[in-house]
């Protein structure tokens, strides 16, 4: 794909796309990855398991399909077995051979889904007239079951990592009007987690080495400080990791050293928000003990799949994101070493 920039990155695959930031998408010990092939003009769709490390990717084909939708998976953390939706269908694959199998079929099922550890249960999201329904699916037996019900527009489900007793999930709408993005569902109970005085915050990331999660405080929040904050379900306050004006998304190392994010605009450039953005994202390492960003690469930014999406690989050693050409359309995955 000549149309990408090689500038400060090397390019994995073209024509593919990353999992959602909070899904994993890892398998095989971490040394491989699933990544979902994307045909703009085609509306050809798939999914495949390549090697993310140096040299060829080692394409492995899982599935294809046409879809009007884009697809996550989200691969079990300590088993080959990765979950997604689409077309109203819940379909569970075993990544050690065999075909995609649809386990539930529901009306509205949102795109995002959450499957556990061991990869015997999954979680996912569903519409009911103006109310959400969280829904866990046993693989064992194929049954379901009501974990709670919202009557806003909850979404983003996703295991906390250290602790997958709390399933966290969002209050999704425009971030300047809602006041509380950040939930969590623990044996039973909901709370609110992130107390944002008034700031517009979203794009929650849970972390793997304590409970709670990282959040975006955007550009376009009228209060401040912006940037990246650090929120805890068990009453600990919020603590701001580093401060920003552009932040978008954001992953956490497992060993919760590092963040990673990505920019609505050029970071070293005046503005907040997308203030003079130019379809421009900067992809940057933050140290979690003292806020210090380091520039990794810049890429465009436009609408799904061409956010770039930093995520970590698992053992630290790489940033993995999104290249997109909003010029064309094109996206490919790349890998920068850190």
């Amino acid at each position: 794909m000549n149309h990408l920039s090689r500038t400060g990155h090397d390019l994995v695959m073209t024509g593919a796309h990353l999992t959602y930031p909070h899904a994993n998408g890892f398998h095989a010990g971490g040394e491989r990855l699933l990544v979902s092939r994307y045909g703009p003009r085609t509306g050809e769709q798939g999914i495949s398991s390549v090697a993310w490390r140096g040299g060829e990717p080692d394409e492995r084909p899982l599935c294809a399909f046409t879809a009007a939708d884009l697809v996550w998976p989200d691969v079990a953390l300590e088993a080959e077995v990765a979950a997604w939706v689409r077309d109203g269908a819940l379909y569970v694959l075993d990544l050690g051979g065999g075909e995609p199998e649809p386990v539930h079929r529901g009306r509205g099922l949102q795109g995002l889904c959450s499957i556990t550890a061991d990869g015997r249960r999954v979680v996912v999201m569903e519409h009911d007239g103006g109310a959400v329904d969280c829904l866990e699916v046993s693989l064992a037996t194929g049954a379901v079951t009501r974990l709670f019900r919202e009557e806003w527009f909850a979404n983003h489900p996703h295991h906390s990592p250290h602790d997958e007793e709390w399933l966290a999930y969002s209050h999704e709408g425009p971030a300047d009007e809602i006041g509380d993005r950040v939930w969590a569902h623990h044996r039973g109970e909901r709370r609110r987690v992130f107390d944002q005085r008034g700031m517009a915050a979203g794009h929650e990331r849970w972390m793997f080495h304590d409970l709670g999660a990282l959040v975006c405080v955007y550009g376009v929040s009228e209060r401040g400080p912006r940037g990246l904050y650090a929120v805890h379900p068990d009453g600990r306050p919020a603590r701001l990791v580093s401060e920003g004006e552009r932040i978008w998304h954001c992953d956490i190392g497992r060993d919760g050293r590092h963040a990673v994010v990505d920019t609505t605009g050029p970071h070293d450039e005046p503005g907040r928000g997308w203030d003079n953005a130019r379809q421009i994202s900067d992809v940057l390492l933050i140290d979690v003990a003292t806020g210090e960003r380091t520039f990794l690469a810049r890429t465009g930014a436009d609408t799904h799949p061409r956010h770039p999406h930093p995520i970590f690989t698992p053992d630290g050693s790489a940033v993995l994101y999104n290249h997109g050409d909003p010029a064309t359309g094109q996206v490919a995955v790349a890998v920068r070493t850190i």
